[in-house]
């Protein structure tokens, strides 16, 4: 995603491996990394799924899709690119998937970016791609080390597996929410997504209450009240409140169908501005206990909530697993479905182009 950071200073290759973590704000797994540096003195990170090895064919198809995708990021001064490879680092005789790297270098040159350095991250150590210590390993612990201006960042968070990770709950926590639920759904009263949405934002997932859940509930297993709740929380509640008026005209036969942005948005195919990573932050809290106290028959709607908020972050490893699980609960489930065909295309929403500001 692409994003404001701190100032750091990538005084070496080390301090580049070290700083791409905490950029993304997570460790990542099987993943190419851009640190994209612009004129202003601005830093962009995109992070894509490293594709499997695969014919020399079919790879260059993937290079020419990533570099299209990584022209659309505006006014790139230069450009870091760090792998995340599995397996060791010396991969029969030279780097991790250099047969895959070096070709895509040299297109993004063709293509006119400045590459300014190209690093692996293996299993058992780390390294370059090229220049004058190609192929030479290095430690993983140099890694631990935060580069100089990070100091007092936050460190990365945990790798995808660990992400998708539901927190404990016991069987009372779990059977106070399903009985709460049934208290909730057999209310009539007008549900408020926008207002309901705000309200949960400022819970603490770990003191709320079983009613505060099961209300929150409530209101997510409406789909066009869900998508206000994920408007809300990824934008404002004016975003919520436009929603809503949207859905509205479309039922009534104003907006026809294909002339609504809802989807468009939802799916980062409109012109959204990227959404509140502090918001989308507490968001994800919330909705991760959630997903662990609901019952079978209701999860897979905030499993797919989670997911996506972890995709709309850039987190797709993530998010996949998710939408994995909510599938296996409900196949039918629309947005679930939506979203496993936009991972499976790799398909990054379009505010991951867009420089805070613009």
């Amino acid at each position: 995603m692409t994003q404001t950071v701190p100032v750091m200073r990538l005084r070496s290759s080390r301090d580049v491996v070290a700083a791409a973590s905490r950029l993304l704000g997570y460790r990542p797994r099987r993943s190419i990394v851009f640190i994209n540096t612009h004129a202003d003195g601005r830093v962009s990170t995109l992070r894509v799924d490293l594709p499997a090895p695969a014919p020399p064919a079919v790879e260059k198809r993937f290079i020419t899709s990533l570099a299209g995708m990584l022209c659309k990021v505006p006014e790139v001064d230069r450009m870091l690119i760090v792998v995340y490879a599995d397996g060791p680092f010396d991969a029969g005789g030279d780097v991790s998937r250099a047969s895959f790297v070096r070709p895509l270098i040299s297109r993004l040159l063709a293509n006119g970016f400045v590459v300014h350095d190209a690093l692996c991250v293996a299993d058992d150590a780390w390294g370059a791609y090229d220049g004058h210590d190609a192929g030479i390993p290095h430690r993983l612990d140099e890694l631990d080390e935060a580069p100089p201006g990070a100091e007092d960042a936050d460190p990365p968070l945990a790798e995808a597996a660990e992400l998708a990770e539901l927190p404990a709950v016991g069987y009372l926590a779990r059977r106070a929410f399903d009985l709460a639920l049934d208290r909730a759904l057999r209310e009539t009263s007008l549900i408020r997504p926008v207002l309901a949405a705000e309200e949960a934002l400022a819970l603490d997932p770990a003191t709320a209450s079983s009613d505060d859940f099961a209300a929150l509930t409530h209101v997510l297993l409406h789909p066009e009240l869900r998508d206000a709740v994920l408007f809300t929380w990824a934008w404002d509640g004016e975003r919520g409140l436009e929603l809503l008026d949207e859905a509205e005209r479309i039922d009534e036969g104003e907006i026809g169908p294909g002339d609504d942005t809802i989807a468009l948005d939802l799916m980062g195919i409109g012109d959204a501005e990227p959404p509140d990573r502090e918001r989308i932050a507490r968001a994800i809290a919330l909705m991760s206990r959630l997903a662990a106290l609901a019952p079978d028959d209701v999860a897979h709607v905030p499993l797919t909530v989670l997911a996506w908020l972890h995709w709309s972050q850039g987190r797709g490893s993530v998010a996949g697993r998710f939408v994995d699980q909510a599938r296996e609960l409900d196949p039918s489930y629309g947005l679930a479905e939506l979203l496993q065909t936009v991972l499976h295309q790799g398909h990054l929403p379009n505010w991951a182009f867009v420089m805070p500001g613009e």
